[in-house]
């Protein structure tokens, strides 16, 4: 179908937006059509003032601009939709969100805390600093004492809740018997 400027501007005026002149036209909307279209109207340099751009006239949540707290970044968010965003990428999320007391799971009480606020956070045993579990020296997860919170990488862990408890005992009990001494409760 060959489209005339005198064509295309009947269409254009009787159109709301770019995509419904595509439909009239072609039947259908796709990324090759559409751009015809923009080129046609540009060389045919026909008037689109009309057209909803974007359908901002039809927006339920106003966009708004912020700065993001991580990066400083610029960026666009739908002020008071549920997915508001309060920082810029994924990437500043994950470091916004997922570190102290910024994390939806932070608890100052928590045994966690409180064992890594009194003890390094590092595996007594093999120094494994990576990936750090918290053992009760006790058994009981209501006991969360320093003194009974030991730092354990995932194997060494693994060993005190098994039959191969006894070959890392007694490190475990020179370490608290040591930690007592230095924060004074013998």
């Amino acid at each position: 179908m060959e489209i005339t400027k005198n064509k295309l501007q009947e269409i254009v005026s009787k159109s709301k937006s770019q995509a419904d002149v595509c439909m009239k036209i072609y039947g259908y909307i796709n990324g090759k059509n559409n751009k015809v279209i923009k080129g046609l109207i540009d060389n045919f340099k026909i008037n689109i003032s009309h057209f909803d751009h974007g359908a901002s006239k039809h927006r339920i949540y106003e966009v708004i601009k912020k700065v993001c707290p991580v990066c400083a970044k610029e960026f666009e968010t739908k002020k008071g939709h549920k997915r508001e965003k309060t920082v810029c990428s994924k990437s500043c999320a994950n470091s916004y969100f997922r570190t102290g007391e910024s994390h939806p799971s932070w608890n100052e009480e928590s045994y966690r805390h409180k064992c890594f606020k009194y003890h390094k956070k590092e595996c007594i045993i093999c120094k494994e600093s990576v990936i750090v579990e918290v053992h009760h020296f006790d058994r009981h997860k209501s006991n969360n004492e320093p003194e009974n919170l030991i730092p354990l990488c995932p194997t060494h862990h693994k060993y005190c809740h098994s039959r191969h408890y006894k070959l890392i005992k007694e490190k475990i009990e020179n370490y608290i018997k040591r930690f007592k001494e230095i924060s004074g409760k013998h």
